[in-house]
């Protein structure tokens, strides 16, 4: 479905008389498989959310040392954003939940306009009878109790915010779902319930999970493949356990 092939990405500064840069990836190739799950580890900084954005069309990859770029495929082609479009249709079916659910939600919204907004904008028109079911279910399956959506954004708790994403994502049905540290401010039988419900979801789906993560625990358990990312560098951990762990110390 997805496919990175050569991607680096460098962070560049420009100052008036000097430029500075820092390669954050190097030549990382990556293809996302229809059904599985996927986690990517490392240390902080070492780039594991920039491959993300980039692996969702937010960035865009770098030259190489030898001024070549790096191409991101999905369904066999080239990506391009540039039409209004080719936008509506990648992220109809590809969806990232951010670290900072809080900041990722309009504050001016209930948290009902919150999930109901992409989906005005990108899913295909649907009775709206059968849209607000679909979202109390969904409430309900991640333990979260019908009037929160009602509220504004600032009466909920952060671990509430990241719910709230995630059913405004899953409401678009997406074919690739990428969780960037997006379940870190759940308690542990919390996380077990969303991982749980994931599992069901995906499933039904056929979807792919993305898990860019920090816990040993939660890519073990929940994914099929383990990447290591460090030096700009991504490996298939063949011994997950012991190479999760070196990172960990």
């Amino acid at each position: 479905m997805l496919e990175l092939e050569n991607i680096s990405f460098y962070h560049r500064t420009y100052r008036v008389f000097y430029k500075s840069e820092k390669q954050i990836l190097s030549h990382i190739s990556l293809k996302i498989e229809s059904g599985r799950n996927y986690a990517i580890m490392g240390s902080s900084g070492c780039g594991k959310s920039t491959l993300a954005q980039i692996m969702c069309g937010i960035l865009s990859p770098s030259l190489d040392e030898l001024g070549q770029v790096g191409q991101v495929r999905f369904n066999g082609k080239a990506l391009h954003l540039n039409e209004l479009s080719q936008r509506r249709s990648f992220y109809s079916q590809v969806q990232m939940l951010f670290q900072d659910s809080i900041s990722s939600l309009n504050p001016r919204f209930s948290c009902y306009e919150n999930i109901l907004e992409p989906f005005l904008y990108l899913g295909a028109g649907q009775r709206k009878e059968r849209i607000d079911k679909r979202i109390v279910e969904l409430c309900q399956k991640l333990g979260l109790p019908k009037d929160i959506l009602g509220k504004s954004v600032a009466m909920i708790s952060g671990g509430e915010a990241q719910r709230i994403c995630l059913i405004r994502a899953l409401l678009l049905n997406p074919r690739i779902l990428i969780l960037d540290e997006s379940l870190s401010g759940l308690d542990y039988e919390l996380c077990d319930e969303v991982l749980a419900f994931l599992r069901e979801w995906q499933g039904e789906s056929r979807a792919s999970v993305v898990l860019i993560t920090h816990d040993e625990n939660i890519a073990l358990r929940f994914c099929e493949r383990v990447y290591l990312l460090e030096v700009g560098k991504l490996r298939n951990c063949s011994l997950p356990r012991l190479a999760l762990r070196q990172v960990s110390q």
